[in-house]
């Protein structure tokens, strides 16, 4: 009705022409949104300690209930998640329908997570058991023959959804130039090992490891557990690992095997144990067994 009255008081104001009384035969309605589920969904998660981002689409599709052909030109938005105001912005379909038409339109949600506790553990359980909830609201400005209109606030679409992806292991591999082995004090031998690793997912978790072996030129030398390390959707992070050899607990091969790599000759290393993938507020994964990361250090 408001975009009725909209039609009856532009044409009050037009220029005087020819046309001695414009009558209005039939409602104007703006563009009607229906929810696509398929192609709404959490797309990237990071929790706070690792990126504390989230990030989702909403898919919908903008549906023409008119009899006639209408033009919508933007939508100013506002999307709440367990209602909560989470993000606002603006698209610009510029899409023409054709009476009885539908287009596909999306909205993108990034939003930071920090000091948003209760919002945190919503998407959290989004990977679990329970679906994150949201609302858009938007005003739209839309066209039709020559007027343009413009809707107060209204409700365009509410849902829920569940995560669409899973925690990936991570890529590892040794940096080379930056591991070493080297004495802290005379006979007290320290390994160095710098690992990267890539999150390929678009789940952040913490990284962190249980028993983890140092193996010198085929020899165990040293075990240590590794501490967690926020691992980001998408990103490399360095990890830092640092094992303390006891020379005297070693065998005498194992002991020259270490001698040498302190003294600076290329050893060939390698890290194995239990790796685990920790999503705060859902669950460990841990790292599919067989994983190691080989190397030489210098």
């Amino acid at each position: 009705m408001a975009a009725a009255l909209a039609l009856a008081l532009l044409a009050a104001c037009a220029p005087r022409t020819d046309i001695r009384r414009t009558e209005q035969i039939q409602d104007i309605l703006p563009p009607v949104f229906e929810l696509v589920p398929g192609r709404t969904s959490i797309d990237r998660f990071d929790p706070p300690g690792a990126g504390s981002v989230l990030e989702m689409t909403i898919g919908t599709l903008v549906h023409n209930p008119n009899e006639f052909p209408v033009r919508l030109e933007t939508v100013a938005y506002s999307v709440f998640l367990e209602g909560r105001q989470a993000v606002r912005g603006a698209v610009a379909p510029e899409v023409f329908l054709e009476p009885g038409a539908t287009a596909p339109v999306s909205f993108q949600v990034v939003t930071d997570l920090s000091g948003r506790n209760e919002l945190f553990v919503a998407a959290a359980r989004a990977f679990v058991d329970r679906p994150l909830t949201f609302t858009v609201e938007g005003t739209l400005r839309f066209s039709a023959a020559s007027y343009a209109f413009e809707t107060r606030q209204i409700q365009l679409v509410q849902g829920s959804t569940f995560a669409r992806r899973t925690t990936q292991a991570p890529l590892l591999r040794l940096d080379e130039e930056a591991s070493r082995v080297f004495e802290l004090h005379p006979g007290v031998p320290v390994a160095q090992v710098v690992l990267l690793a890539n999150n390929p997912g678009d789940i952040g978790y913490f990284l962190h490891g249980k028993d983890l072996k140092l193996v010198l030129g085929g020899w165990p030398v040293a075990t240590e557990d590794m501490r967690p390390v926020p691992i980001a959707a998408g990103e490399t992070t360095r990890v830092d690992l640092l094992f303390y050899p006891v020379p005297a607990d070693l065998p005498d091969e194992a002991k020259a095997v270490l001698d040498a790599a302190v003294q600076g000759f290329a050893t060939l290393l390698r890290i194995e144990g239990e790796l685990f993938m920790d999503v705060l507020g859902v669950d460990s994964f841990p790292v599919p067994n067989g994983w190691s990361v080989t190397g030489f250090v210098h």
